[in-house]
């Protein structure tokens, strides 16, 4: 169970969160920070559900499955936040050649890691966003 995002993967000149890459998914704030009162810099791990590349054929089934993690950076305009891909997770799409704009990912965000507390992402059941 979780949150379920299928996002463009993104990259513009916002402010990159410690231990972050500037690539990101953009979330509403309702389905996350919100709900969860999250700050910047919580941790959001999850799992890859697909990846597709917008208007060519793209296989990478070795990818569905792994974890990933992300780093959260609140929106303070606006109605969205960034989760950013941590450092250590980013690996895993660049060196398939995965760049913002072109490739979209869905993700299935599974718990929370902050101030030492580990969250649960909607245990009862799937949110699809």
């Amino acid at each position: 169970m979780g949150l379920i995002l299928e996002r463009m993967l993104k990259s513009e000149g916002v402010f990159v969160p410690e231990g972050a890459v500037n690539i990101f998914l953009r979330v509403p704030k309702s389905f996350l920070s919100a709900p969860y009162e999250l700050q910047d810099n919580a941790v959001v791990l999850g799992e890859i559900l697909g990846v597709e590349e917008v208007g060519r054929e793209f296989e990478a089934d070795e990818m569905i499955g792994k974890e990933i993690e992300f780093v959260l950076r609140q929106g303070y305009l606006g109605s969205d936040d960034w989760l950013h891909f941590s450092r250590n997770s980013w690996p895993l799409l660049r060196d398939y050649g995965i760049f913002p704009d072109y490739f979209q990912i869905t993700v299935v965000l599974k718990e929370i890691r902050t101030d030492g507390e580990t969250i649960p992402i909607y245990p009862k059941r799937d949110v699809v966003v």
